[in-house]
């Protein structure tokens, strides 16, 4: 089964608790769990995890296959990941087509087992 993280973090003056609610309206769906990351804890460990320039990674958008485990205090690479980030890996930039087509191929991988 498909599930999803978003994790809203303040990055940008007006990035708010109660803006991240609002936003969360707009992304509604019982298979997606909404944090608000207040102290950005999560974008620091995974800019490492990607190993981009940026202290913090925001605006990243990560696929795992279900089977994946969090055991180390860095969060795990992702199978895939793209980004909306200017100076990173241009490669990466998010295009809405190759994540949809890379994450209906892990679907199938998965519907497969």
């Amino acid at each position: 089964m498909l599930q999803g993280a978003i994790v809203w973090t303040p990055m940008l003056e007006e990035d708010d608790f109660a803006a991240a609610n609002q936003a969360e309206e707009k992304y509604s769906d019982s298979r997606i769990i909404h944090y608000w990351d207040s102290e950005r804890r999560l974008g620091g460990l995974l800019s490492q995890t990607l190993k981009i320039k940026r202290v913090i990674a925001w605006d990243v958008y990560l696929l795992y296959p279900p089977d994946h485990l969090w055991q180390a205090e860095l969060p795990p690479a992702p199978k895939f990941w793209m980004h909306q980030l200017s100076g990173e890996d241009e490669t990466l930039h998010l295009e809405e087509d190759t994540f949809t087509e890379t994450l209906k191929t892990m679907l199938g991988e998965v519907n497969d087992k």
